[in-house]
């Protein structure tokens, strides 16, 4: 059985009791798609997206959640398992006050609550890299998946990457959408590349091929300023490689091959065999076909894969006969830790910039959450100044003395910089600004007392 049968056969058998339901689907990735083609007897009235509001996608009209209390619609959250209740926090006071019911795709009605807390018995959190090493020594050939896994992007989504193409007039207003637009259409029709995206932006925007060009190379030059290693992951792929592993890297990625290998090289990252890129090999590993192909790369079986994506990345991989591990992405770590209330407290794209500045540094390590299972303690100095206090600082313009701390206050200003494009750009809403706050007030445990001496400094100013 497909993906997408097994999916829908699933959600059909689950959500049988909102057949009788009007019923909204917050979110437009595939999976949506899927519901919308292939499942009947359900009455889905439309697509929620802020992002997309009155555009249409899959044949269907994106509405603002505003929709689903006028016609009496429930909504069901499209989204992998870990990322619903983020969605819901988001929605739950609008959908609460307007007594819209809330689903997930299997059918589970969400309660509404204040802090949802987080998940202490993950299995995940008992792992560490002296366990992937000792496993790793056990294979000759080992995969990796890159991007999320060995590398990452310093914005909290790809979709505020755009947005800051925007701010830095690169492109015009209007380009995060069409671009999004485009890659979400290219999705639905199976493996494309970065030309195939554009070229669908060519048929929604009207823009000329010459200048949608021009904003391909920014695109890529944007990728090139945001970009950064996953240290630890870096780390391990080159230790594996010094014990004589064979490495081989393998991505479902719009960027070609050579692209891939220059991003990566200015990474410091080339101590590989060989790169397979779903976009040059006609293959993903969406379908397990790109693994089957590494397998005949490598004449072997015996083959062990590590990723971020728990269904491309483990399910597909081990359905193809490798052997796999898990490891969590930035995002999907922010999202496991207590720090996700972070989130609700976004108001305006200037947080946001700053909340995936936070996110790169705080969980950049793969295991950074391990050791007190998804709670974030700062016992790094430097980390501290540059996630909390820095933002504080720079949100107050307040002025700094003590050269240790101004040291560091620099090093978040120049990263700033670099992806604002600005020194001093808009000011952080005061909701953000407080949960910074909040946080260090409400988790003074988590902290060294010369942090509390340095937030009592701050506060002082």
């Amino acid at each position: 059985m497909s993906e997408e049968r097994e999916f829908c056969s699933k959600f059909e058998k689950e959500c049988t009791a909102l057949r009788s339901k009007k019923v909204m689907l917050y979110g437009t990735g595939e999976k949506t798609k899927f519901l919308l083609e292939n499942v009947r007897g359900f009455h889905f009235e439309g697509i929620l997206d802020p992002q997309l509001e009155n555009e249409y996608i899959f044949n269907t009209k994106v509405y603002p959640i505003q929709e689903a209390a006028i016609r009496k619609c429930s909504i069901i959250i499209v989204a992998r398992d870990h990322i619903v209740n983020i969605i819901f926090a988001r929605i739950q006071e609008f959908c609460n006050r307007n007594e819209i019911d809330v689903y997930d795709v299997h059918g589970n009605k969400l309660p509404y609550a204040g802090d949802r807390g987080i998940s202490s018995d993950i299995k995940y959190w008992g792992t560490g890299v002296s366990d992937i090493r000792k496993t790793i020594a056990k294979y000759d050939i080992i995969s990796f998946d890159i991007f999320d896994t060995l590398i990452q992007r310093t914005t909290l989504t790809l979709a505020d990457m755009f947005q800051l193409m925007e701010v830095q007039g690169m492109v015009p207003r209007g380009f995060a959408k069409y671009r999004i637009g485009a890659e979400r259409e290219c999705q639905c029709q199976g493996i494309y590349n970065i030309s195939d995206i554009y070229h669908k932006m060519a048929q929604s925007s009207g823009w000329k091929d010459e200048r949608l060009q021009k904003y391909c190379a920014a695109e890529l030059s944007m990728e090139k300023r945001i970009l950064q290693p996953r240290k630890h992951m870096a780390a391990l792929l080159q230790w594996a490689a010094d014990i004589g592993k064979k490495i081989y890297l393998v991505s479902d990625m719009y960027w070609m091959k050579d692209i891939i290998i220059q991003l990566l090289r200015g990474m410091g990252i080339s101590n590989y065999q060989q790169i397979l890129v779903s976009c040059e090999e006609h293959k993903s590993k969406k379908s397990g076909e790109l693994f089957q192909e590494l397998k005949k790369i490598v004449k072997s079986d015996h083959i062990i894969h590590i990723g971020d994506n728990r269904i491309d990345d483990i399910r597909m991989a081990e359905k193809c006969g490798l052997d796999t591990i898990q490891i969590m992405s930035a995002y999907e770590l922010l999202m496991l830790s207590d720090m996700q209330g972070f989130l609700n407290s976004i108001h305006t794209f200037q947080d946001r910039i700053v909340l995936g500045m936070i996110m790169a540094k705080l969980f950049s390590d793969p295991f950074s959450l391990n050791k007190h299972k998804g709670r974030v303690y700062l016992d790094n100095r430097d980390a501290f100044i540059y996630c909390f206090l820095s933002p504080i600082i720079y949100n107050k313009k307040l002025h700094v003395e003590d050269q240790l701390l101004l040291a560091v206050y620099n090093e978040f200003l120049e990263d700033f910089e670099r992806l604002y494009g600005i020194r001093n750009g808009e000011e952080l809403s005061p909701e953000f600004e407080n949960a910074l706050t909040n946080w260090m007030t409400v988790h003074d445990d988590r902290i060294t007392l010369e942090m509390k001496k340095l937030l009592l400094q701050i506060q002082k100013l």
